[in-house]
């Protein structure tokens, strides 16, 4: 079974694909490149749907969307508006992801530009401006959010103090509601796992939800970090949520079953700044490490979730990102690096490892879809790798 990868982290934003085929067994191989892009500066993840790949990058004062066909790399389109690089600590670029559903591409600038394309020729449908439309506070490092469709909705975080996450009908852009009043984070608004009526937002204060239907505010957990950066996805674990952030806050496993939500355990000696943790069984793999003078320190780390305990630690990957494709990680180290090894509790098995990009700073999660692998540098380089076993 193949699964397309529609926006952050995947269908369900849990970093995590179904799909069955990996190939493990490499030998002397190498993946074969199906195709190379250059794309501009940035951070947006490599999105696929239909049998189009899409990502974000910038160059010249502008953000451009680019648009290739998923077998060859052909460019379909672009669209390009203007969006300052907008370097600060670190060398900037596009932040955000685009996200794709029945038809409709749906892209959010760090700048606030907001449009709805079709996805298949890059018609701009509607399009909006999330400060001057909704009041909107953009966070220090600019809007990263991938929208959220749902319910015939396109959901994003604003930072708004008259309703921070605001839903607009996915099909016109006219707003449905809005809830909240945090200002945003850098993570995407996601649906609860087993139960996709809740949104779960991380936002600059906290871990919160809210109902799908109406935007009514459902839990509220603070955890603050210095400088406001709550970055990593919240990991559903059914009646809790795990979350993780840097700078001396660390990590707390959230339930949320009750009416109040309370922390189960909190713990500092795991945190992840950006890189979001994928789940597999009880135990959660991730890149525990921040930027700055500890980034040599980073580790690639498998947590017990019910505990809060880490099992293991595997140096490395700097601050890379991992996610799961069936029962093994696929992990970027940040100066391009891949290596596919065993989601497994016991210890760091590695089944292979290859030097696929170049460049440093790449915070960048790969995608998996249909057999196909994409990564992609900070500075612009995007490859695609046929890591399936061939049919």
């Amino acid at each position: 079974m193949a699964d397309d990868w529609p926006g952050f982290g995947g269908a369900r934003r849990d970093g995590a694909s179904t799909e069955k085929g990996l190939r493990l067994a490499w030998g002397d191989d190498e993946p074969k490149l199906l195709w190379k892009a250059k794309v501009g500066a940035g951070y947006s993840s490599v999105v696929e749907a239909a049998g189009l790949a899409y990502t974000v990058g910038n160059a010249n004062g502008k953000n451009t969307i680019f648009c290739f066909d998923a077998n060859s790399g052909e460019e379909k389109w672009t669209h390009s508006f203007p969006c300052e690089k907008s370097p600060k600590y670190f060398d900037g670029g596009s932040r955000a992801t685009p996200a794709v559903a029945d038809g409709i591409l749906y892209l959010a600038s760090h700048e606030g530009a907001f449009f709805a394309f079709e996805a298949k020729t890059g018609k701009v449908l509607w399009s909006k401006d999330l400060i001057e439309d909704f009041n909107g506070r953009r966070p220090t490092w600019g809007f990263s959010g991938s929208p959220l469709i749902s319910d015939g909705k396109v959901i994003v975080d604003t930072g708004s103090k008259d309703g921070a996450l605001v839903a607009m009908n996915a099909k016109t852009g006219e707003l449905v509601w809005r809830g909240g009043t945090d200002e945003a984070g850098y993570a995407s608004p996601m649906l609860r796992a087993n139960k996709p009526t809740e949104i779960l937002v991380f936002n600059r204060s906290g871990l919160c939800s809210f109902l799908l239907a109406d935007g009514k505010p459902l839990h509220r957990f603070q955890h603050k970090t210095r400088y406001g950066i709550n970055v990593a996805q919240p990991l559903d674990t059914g009646n809790s949520i795990l979350i993780s952030s840097a700078y001396g806050k660390g990590s707390a496993l959230v339930d949320v079953s009750g009416r109040i939500a309370k922390a189960i355990w909190e713990t500092e000696s795991f945190s992840s700044q950006m890189a979001s943790l994928v789940k597999k069984d009880n135990y959660a793999y991730g890149i525990h490490g921040q930027t700055g003078a500890r980034a040599k320190y980073a580790t690639l780390c498998c947590l017990d979730i019910r505990k809060g305990s880490t099992r293991w630690e595997q140096k490395g990957f700097g601050l890379g990102s991992v996610i799961l494709v069936g029962d093994t990680l696929v992990i970027l180290s940040d100066s391009g690096e891949l290596a596919l090894a065993e989601a497994n509790p016991a210890g760091y098995m590695e089944k292979a490892r290859f030097q696929v990009l170049g460049g440093k700073d790449g915070w960048t999660p790969p995608s998996y879809a249909n057999g196909r692998l994409y990564c992609r540098s900070s500075r612009g380089d995007v490859v695609c790798l046929e890591m399936g076993l061939s049919k």
